[in-house]
Order: structure tokens, then C-alpha cells, then sequence
């Protein structure tokens, strides 16, 4: 038979096991907490998703990740055709829902969450429309997935940037991090790239010189990616003078027409003139220095298209000067200072000031010119003008127009 003290003895020692117990079950259960509310603010942040063509067929797939999270990699088969599905944990994700590169050889892309019975983190489905997977790797900026794509027909050779002396290009080796610099095109038209050393590159197109520097690694390196960007255009250069907001020297980064150089210089300012004149040095014309202007009206240039907007070449200056007008004083009912803007003609001269007065006389209207700082005076009958008799004569800046009045 148990005594009541053997029973109390008894009970108090159970409580003080169970205790002990709770003494180590609490403290885990609160560890096992903070680790999960530590795992959840260390998720990594995914906030850009791109992809870069590398020319030559190579693809970058890039993704930008601050943290260290974890990611799988694999291959899936849809309908004969393959998708690279990425699984990337613990991550929180401003991604949208899809992204399209319509450009490259990749098919929609979509990301989603994974599943809720799983890690926190987020998949990305790409399709492989018409690439091969090479290799993926971490960047300092987060994950890289190389690509191969069968290269698209070569552009036209006219449609090429080449490089030229004072180019900054960037040069990066796929899982090479220690190669990636910076290299400028000397003086003599060369560059230095890590490992080969000397390279001629100027006049020579990006694709052709990321070629050759890929080859060359070889000697070095087994299989190597390269990725060769210009990083400051510095060669072809034009200025932009006169009547523009921003004035100033730019620099061609392939195939640029004036309009595109125009609207990099803020356009014409409230007081420029009409007209855009290009001077252009001239090629083996056998006289040094020798140059051609081409001229561009401003309302030409607008409605765009052909011999209007023209595209430009390295050493063009474009002048667009301040607005011209003319005079017109006499027997007019406005006489005053007018825009030579729209290339009046004296007929419309004589309507934009508001026409004749009924004292004025048409023979003999004079228009007094200056040509080479000299002064000549000009002798019209307006009537021969008006029954087409004479030619009705385009009007120059500076013109000064007389209107005479009649005798009687």
C-alpha cells in the first residue's frame, strides 16, 4: 500500500521530471524560431531579369540577386522541344509574371512561386526555342546562364560600327573573373588584351574583334566565352553649333542619321533659322582640307525620309543658324520685319505684308540686296509677276523690300 507521502513524493518528482523536460524542449522551440526568422530576413532579393546578346551566337541570361541563396538547375522536355526550369531558395522576387525577348532565341519566359509546402523561393521556366544551354555561374551582381544560339545572318557591312582610336571596350571571360577589364584603342590603333597581349583593332567591327580575342584565349583556356562590349564611344565624333539647346560634340555609336543627332542636342532653339547645314570633309578629293555643305531644311527634316535626313559621318559639323528675315517698307498695309522661314517669294513677301495699299504702284517695286558686302538694287514690275510674264523672284536674307507710291 502507497502512504500519502510516498504519493506526494511520487507526484513531485514527476512534475520535476516534466520539467526538466521544458527546460530543453522551450529553449529549442525558441531557437528553431529565431533560426526561421533569421532564414526568412537573409532571403535573398531577385529584381532584374535580362538577357544580353553577346554576338557571335552567345547568349547571357542574367539575374540580379543581392544574398547567397541557393538554386537547382534542370532540363525539362516540352513538346519536342526543351525548357531550362531555374529554382532559386530562399528568395523574395519583384520579377513580373513573364518576360518576352522577342530578339533572342528564347521562348516566354515565366516566374512563379515555388510551392507553399516547400522553401520560400521562386522558379523560372525558360523555354529554349532556339539556344543550347552552355553553363551557368554567381557574379558578384548574382547568376549568369550562358547560352548558344545559331548566329543570325551578318548585318550589312555599311551598317557595322568599327572601332576607332580612343574606344573603351570591356572585355569579360565567362567563370573567369580575374580576365574582365577595361582596354582602350591606342594611338596606333591597337588594344591590349589580358592574357594575348596586342591586338590591331581599329576599323574592325565589335564581332570581329570579340572573334579573334575568343581564339586567341584558346591557347590559354579550354572553350571560353568571351563577352566584348564598347564601353565609351570616343572615335567618330561630330559637333553641334549654333541655334540648338545643347550644343556640343557626340559621338556616333553606329549608323546615325541627323534627326537622331538633333534630338540629342534638345533640338532648335525658339530663334534659330530654317536651315541645317552639314560640312563634310571630302575623301580623296586631292585637295586637302577640302570640304562639301549639304543643307537640310528644318521642315524637310521633320517630314523625314531620304536625302532629307541623311546619315552622318565621323568629323560632320552641323550648323543651324539664328533666324533670317526680310524687310518690306512703302505702299504695304504692314510694313515691317518678317521670318524668312517658308522662302517667300516677292509675290507672297508682298502678301505677308498685308498686300498693296491703293496708293501703292507695282512697277517698279525694288528689292535692295547685299551680295559679298556689297549693296545692289534689284528693279520689279509686279504686274508682268502677276500675269506671269516675269519671274516672281525667291527672296534672301537681309533683302529689303520697297513698295514706291504712285505719282497720281
Amino acid at each position: 500500500m502507497i502512504s500519502r507521502g510516498d504519493a506526494v513524493k511520487g507526484s513531485t518528482k514527476e512534475h520535476r521530471a516534466r520539467a526538466g523536460r521544458w527546460r530543453y524542449i522551450l529553449p529549442a522551440l525558441f531557437l528553431a524560431a529565431v533560426a526561421t526568422a533569421r532564414a526568412a530576413e537573409s532571403a535573398a532579393q531577385v529584381t532584374e531579369l535580362s538577357l544580353k546578346d553577346d554576338q557571335g551566337g552567345t547568349y547571357r541570361l542574367m539575374m540580379k540577386i543581392s544574398g547567397a541563396p541557393s538554386s537547382s538547375f534542370r532540363l525539362r522536355d516540352d513538346s519536342g522541344s526543351q525548357a531550362l526550369v531555374v529554382e532559386i531558395s530562399p528568395a523574395d522576387s519583384s520579377l513580373k509574371a513573364q518576360y518576352d525577348f522577342p530578339e533572342g532565341p528564347l521562348g516566354p519566359i515565366k516566374v512563379s512561386s515555388l510551392p507553399a509546402s516547400g522553401p520560400k523561393g521562386i522558379r523560372l521556366e525558360v523555354p529554349l526555342r532556339n539556344a543550347s544551354l552552355r553553363g551557368w555561374g554567381m557574379t558578384p551582381d548574382g547568376m549568369e546562364i550562358l547560352l548558344w544560339a545559331k548566329p543570325a545572318a551578318a548585318s550589312p557591312p555599311g551598317n557595322a560600327y568599327l572601332l576607332g582610336v580612343g574606344d573603351r571596350l570591356e572585355i569579360t571571360v565567362f567563370g573567369q573573373d580575374e580576365l574582365k577589364s577595361t582596354v582602350e584603342v591606342l594611338a596606333d590603333g591597337t588594344a591590349i588584351f589580358p592574357l594575348i597581349g596586342v591586338l590591331s583593332v581599329s576599323g574592325r567591327s565589335l564581332s570581329q574583334v570579340r572573334g579573334e580575342v575568343q581564339s586567341r584565349l584558346k591557347e590559354f583556356l579550354v572553350d571560353p566565352q568571351v563577352s566584348l562590349d564598347i564601353k565609351e564611344y570616343q572615335s567618330q565624333r561630330v559637333n553641334v553649333v549654333g541655334e540648338v539647346q545643347k550644343p556640343g560634340t557626340y559621338y556616333l555609336k553606329g549608323p546615325t542619321t541627323l534627326m537622331d543627332i538633333m534630338a540629342l542636342a534638345g533640338w532648335l532653339k525658339e530663334d534659330a533659322g530654317s536651315e541645317i547645314i552639314i560640312t563634310r570633309h571630302v575623301v580623296d578629293s586631292g585637295t586637302d582640307g577640302a570640304t562639301r555643305q549639304i543643307t537640310i531644311h528644318k521642315n524637310d527634316l521633320l517630314r523625314g525620309g531620304g536625302q532629307s535626313n541623311p546619315r552622318l559621318e565621323p568629323g560632320d559639323v552641323i550648323t543651324v543658324g539664328p533666324k533670317q528675315y526680310f524687310y518690306i517698307r512703302g505702299e504695304v498695309m504692314k510694313p515691317g520685319e518678317y521670318d524668312l522661314a517658308n522662302e517667300p517669294t516677292l509675290m507672297k513677301a508682298v502678301s505677308i505684308g498685308g498686300g498693296l495699299t491703293p496708293y501703292a504702284r507695282k512697277k517698279g517695286i525694288e528689292i535692295i540686296r547685299s551680295v559679298n558686302g556689297s549693296q545692289t538694287k534689284l528693279v520689279f514690275d509686279l504686274k508682268l509677276i502677276e500675269e506671269r510674264k516675269a519671274e516672281d523672284i525667291p527672296l534672301l536674307p537681309g533683302d529689303i523690300i520697297i513698295v514706291p507710291k504712285r505719282l497720281f
